[in-house]
């Protein structure tokens, strides 16, 4: 007796899945197109390669997921002709697959190939061929701008943009998509009308709602969630504004408008959020890469992340594309300061000053190149010579006076540091740092009171300096043996800046010449605690203070 066989249902239960998953990838395909969404396009190439799984003989799968592949950068030209090519091997009289090889061997290059799918696949199906004899007309035209002109080509191109313009009346899927791009747009535009006439009108919050609304029923979602975000800002909701921003790029697909209203809203109200702005200008610069900005303000946010390299890295791609731009090679000099690059940094700003952009600004970049000089190289007289030449560029004297003095001081001429003291208190006069240098320099000629007169004015102007208190009160103990004024001195120092070492240290003296050696041993001890948090002196030189309290 024989047994009946089963019949073996699986192939059919594929291809049924395929066709299913095929109309959901359709579906899903076209939402896409209609509103952008990422959720949509997800979807799509999912459902695709569910139908591939399925049937690996569908062959609109193929040229369709390509399409959405290359299109959102996933796969490369090559890989998308390779997938069209499968369609069209698995089946020959797909108008649609010859039609999608042929658009992709045309943005390959390859126009005579391209050319003869975009035949084969009008030849197929005729009076349905309007999409494919438009791109046939735009292949052509590229052909004639890249390969050279043609008259054979150009007259075919405006034949297959008339019969395609034609023929679009008997294209069911073109009228239908461009139905479905006229209610989109009808929609678009009538919330976006609504909700700036709203908006005029002050009603904000019905505004928000209806923006929000046309989120749903619209491909345009970006330029929506930008219009919630400015109105977020409006009422001070910025969590919700960078929220709407974030979707609004996101949605975009990295478009260069949404990007930047992101970047200037962040760069606004959180510019600590150094990490997603990095993110966004990275989006920036892959969109538009030849916009040197983009990677000159890349540089400084790595910098404020201390990544040194990677901000010498996007200051050297920003040189690249504007290799005379002043203010990239300051800023790529700068970064090699922080990583100790001295004599590439000096090259770079010497470069930067030979350009001059403006006067005032040089004059900047000339003082930040002399302090290379001085307190780097060790090189005073080129750093003097280099503030000499800013002198020349600015208004603004009084600082660079005072530099020039700080390093005749530094180099103990000081006769020319009180000269340049005086010119830079001649242009401000108001300056307590500029008043307690020039006083420092008199106390180191012994002119003592003329020191007293000048700590005295620094801290008219500055109640809370508590350096001049210290070097006030080291005169009166040091120079005019009046430990008693000395102590106020120091004990003022002490009461702004209670982890001062050297004025605790100095009041420890002032008790000492006091004969109050329990208030001088206290006081030094303080002195010798703090100084091992904050170093100011040599703890032996405090040690040995206080044991000399209590020696024989």
């Amino acid at each position: 007796m024989f047994k009946q066989k089963t019949p073996d249902n699986s192939h059919a239960d594929s291809h049924d899945g395929s066709k299913n998953s095929m109309q959901m990838a359709q579906a899903a395909h076209q939402r896409y197109l209609l509103h952008s969404s990422s959720e949509d396009l997800t979807s799509a190439i999912n459902f695709y390669i569910e139908a591939l799984k399925n049937n690996p003989d569908t062959s609109s799968a193929y040229f369709r997921l390509a399409s959405l592949l290359h299109d959102n950068g996933q796969i490369g030209i090559e890989s998308a002709i390779e997938q069209c090519r499968k369609a069209v091997n698995i089946e020959p009289k797909n108008p649609n697959a010859h039609m999608y090889l042929g658009y992709f061997l045309s943005l390959n290059g390859e126009f005579n190939e391209a050319r003869e799918h975009f035949k084969t696949a009008i030849k197929l199906k005729p009076f349905a061929s309007s999409r494919t004899r438009l791109v046939l007309a735009l292949t052509l035209l590229e052909k004639n701008k890249t390969k050279g002109s043609s008259f054979a080509d150009f007259s075919s191109a405006l034949y297959y943009i008339f019969s395609g313009s034609l023929l679009f009346l008997f294209d069911k899927a073109s009228i239908k998509m461009f139905f479905k791009n006229v209610a989109d747009d009808i929609s678009y535009i009538k919330h976006k009308a609504f909700g700036e006439i709203l908006e005029k009108t002050n009603n904000d919050v019905v505004a928000y709602d209806v923006y929000a609304n046309a989120l749903d029923k619209t491909r345009n979602k970006s330029v929506f969630y930008e219009k919630m975000a400015q109105i977020a800002i409006k009422k001070k909701r910025y969590s919700v504004a960078l929220e709407c921003y974030q979707n609004a790029v996101a949605l975009s697909s990295g478009n260069p408008m949404s990007v930047v209203s992101a970047i200037e809203f962040i760069e606004e109200y959180y510019p600590d959020k150094v990490d997603e702005l990095i993110d966004l200008y990275t989006i920036l610069t892959n969109q538009t890469p030849n916009i040197p900005r983009c990677y000159y303000e890349l540089g400084h946010l790595y910098l404020k992340k201390e990544d040194k390299m990677s901000a010498i890295n996007a200051f050297k791609i920003a040189l690249e594309q504007d290799s005379e731009n002043p203010f990239y090679l300051n800023s790529l000099a700068f970064a090699y300061v922080q990583l100790e690059q001295y004599d590439s940094a000096i090259e770079l700003y010497q470069k930067a000053l030979s350009i001059n952009p403006d006067n005032e600004w040089s004059a900047v970049v000339a003082q930040t190149l002399a302090a290379i000089y001085h307190q780097v190289k060790d090189n005073h007289e080129a750093a003097i010579s280099m503030l000499q030449n800013a002198l020349l560029l600015t208004k603004e004297k009084a600082p660079i006076y005072q530099a020039i003095a700080d390093i005749y001081y530094d180099i103990e001429d000081l006769d020319k540091a009180i000269e340049y003291y005086n010119h830079s208190l001649d242009g401000d006069c108001n300056n307590p740092k500029a008043y307690s240098r020039l006083a420092m320099a008199y106390w180191e000629k012994d002119y003592i009171e003329k020191a007293i007169i000048y700590y005295s004015k620094a801290i008219d102007l500055d109640p809370e300096y508590d350096i001049a208190y210290n070097n006030l009160g080291v005169i009166f103990l040091d120079g005019l043996g009046d430990a008693k004024r000395a102590l106020a001195y120091f004990e003022n120092a002490v009461d702004i800046n209670p982890n001062y070492v050297l004025a605790h240290f100095n009041i420890g003296r002032a008790y000492e010449v006091m004969g109050q050696k329990i208030e001088a041993a206290k006081k030094y001890q303080v002195a010798l605690n703090l100084n091992k948090i904050n170093p100011e002196i040599e703890s032996q030189m405090i040690e040995d203070m206080l044991y000399k309290l209590f020696e024989a």
